[in-house]
């Protein structure tokens, strides 16, 4: 969907871009029509979208046949939405629903953890996400049965979960997603290709399930430990880790993990290797 055109469907119904919502819309129709493709989403296949939007993904999505649950937190465009997909509402290829896609205790919405629960194949995740949610949303994901996801977010935080680059330290958030996930930086996009223009460049990030990923219970145990590790990441970790979790502090101590380590200068699978001697 062209900007004119974006821009003429949002004012007749007296509706503008929320900030508030993180809403910046993509207006590049080539690159929209790949996305499909990009993503591997392919006929009959199920997808979540989050922050549909006015549709403009949604309805390439549909293009290709897949089953879409969409979430939008925007009442105004869940209402657009309605309209312009009316038909495919009626034929149960899209569910919308009209909320925040973030639920409690690192939970989703619950309507979207019943419609998970009830598939009989992983979904796929495929987002132009907004900013605000992006890091709650990853968070989320870990541990969960997906058949692959591709999201757009701000380039630096695609960069930082898809792995630090040399002499950089990791995040607890890329070390849990790259224990499920194979991450992988996408498509970089400048700001010219959105409607209203952000402030900084954006990129896809890629994540495709290992083989070996970890359990959903393994990674809500390794995410309590890295979440109070990460509380004070510029502090050296022993000494706060022994006084609360003495069980994996010996671990990484036996693993060899330098006394004056920080949370982010070990690796992820020094994390996995820690997480098996604390399990034996």
């Amino acid at each position: 969907m062209k900007k004119n055109e974006l821009r003429a469907l949002l004012e007749a119904r007296g509706l503008r871009p929320n900030s508030r919502f993180g809403q910046n819309f993509l207006i590049d129709e080539a690159l929209l029509a790949r996305i499909p493709d990009d993503a591997g989403v392919s006929s009959g296949d199920n997808v979540l979208e989050v922050g549909p939007g006015a549709g403009a993904l949604t309805e390439q999505l549909l293009r290709v046949g897949a089953d879409v649950l969409a979430v939008e937190l925007d009442y105004g465009l869940a209402a657009l939405l309605r309209e312009r997909f009316l038909s495919h509402i009626d034929s149960q290829q899209l569910t919308l629903i009209e909320g925040d896609a973030l639920g409690k205790n690192e939970r989703l919405n619950a309507e979207v953890e019943e419609w998970w629960q009830n598939l009989d194949t992983a979904p796929y995740v495929v987002a132009n996400l907004p900013y605000a949610i992006s890091g709650p949303f990853l968070a989320r994901l870990p541990g969960r049965n997906i058949a692959g996801a591709t999201l757009l977010l701000q380039k630096e935080v695609a960069e930082k979960v898809a792995g630090p680059a040399a002499n950089a330290e990791w995040s607890a958030l890329a070390i849990r997603l790259s224990l499920c996930f194979d991450c992988k930086l996408g498509r970089r996009l400048p700001p010219e290709v959105f409607w209203p223009r952000p402030q900084i460049d954006s990129a896809f990030l890629q994540l495709s399930p290992k083989e070996n990923a970890i359990s959903h219970e393994q990674d809500f145990q390794l995410a309590e430990v890295l979440r109070f590790s990460f509380g004070q990441r510029r502090k050296q970790i022993f000494g706060r880790l022994r006084k609360q979790f003495p069980e994996w502090a010996q671990a990484l101590t036996e693993l060899d993990v330098a006394a004056d380590a920080r949370p982010g200068n070990i690796a992820p699978n020094v994390w996995l290797n820690a997480l098996d001697k604390v399990n034996c």
